[in-house]
């Protein structure tokens, strides 16, 4: 149930003794990052799976000094977490609404810029939300992916989790065509904007998401024509 070696290799490859590293869950990565020397913060209720991993890097003879583990949900301890700047942030904790929104909200500020956001089970719906929302996102670019599970970001700029969602194309997409004719056209302001910042290549993910969705669900477009599937 942990992460592919595939991944863990991709870990290795852009971790060290320098790092910083922080993941909602326990596992394989746990041990691997340990490993590599990383000061590693491990948050996860289920302390059975802290014990297992200290007893597997005990019998290893992989030193767990500079892991902090919290034996507590990510809910109640990402909020009053102060922590060094992060080089890599793995989001593989509960997967149910909305632990994972929850995890990417309170880790988004505290990853550096240039800094990985690794994000697993993205197969499941909650994992899925969070990739399609960081694709159209200017702030994220995707590094890495290892379908079906396993997607990596690379931060580029602050300030995702903190906009409107008429600032965030995923929502717009995915909310525009419901609404009302008398709605404001949020999604031609919003890609107006795009236009203004000569930002076209997030436009054209923002379209072409548009119409995939228009597509495949028959429902009416911003100005209230139906489209055929």
């Amino acid at each position: 149930m942990g992460l592919t070696e595939e991944v863990l290799n991709f870990i290795s490859e852009h971790i060290d003794d320098s790092s910083r590293t922080l993941e909602t869950g326990c596992g394989l990565s746990t041990a691997v990052l340990a490993f590599l020397g990383a000061h590693h913060i491990c948050i996860t209720p289920a302390e059975n799976e802290i014990e297992r991993v200290r007893d597997y890097c005990t019998s290893n003879t992989i030193s767990t000094d500079r892991i902090t583990f919290y034996p507590h949900g990510s809910e109640s301890v990402l909020p009053n977490l102060n922590c060094e700047p992060l080089d890599l942030v793995l989001i593989d904790g509960r997967h149910g609404f909305p632990a994972p929104f929850i995890d990417f909200y309170y880790t988004a500020d505290k990853l550096k810029i240039g800094g990985l956001l690794v994000i697993d089970d993205v197969y499941l719906w909650t994992g899925d939300v969070l990739k399609q929302l960081l694709l159209l996102e200017p702030e994220w670019k995707l590094e890495a992916d290892f379908p079906p599970r396993t997607s990596v970001f690379r931060k580029l700029a602050e300030g995702t989790q903190l906009k409107e969602w008429t600032q965030q194309p995923y929502v717009v997409i995915n909310s525009e065509y419901k609404q009302t004719p008398a709605s404001p056209p949020s999604y031609a302001l919003t890609a107006l904007r795009y236009i203004k910042r000569g930002e076209f290549s997030v436009l054209g993910k923002m379209i072409g998401r548009k119409l995939g969705i228009l597509k495949q669900s028959g429902e009416p477009d911003c100005l209230g024509r139906q489209r055929s599937i």
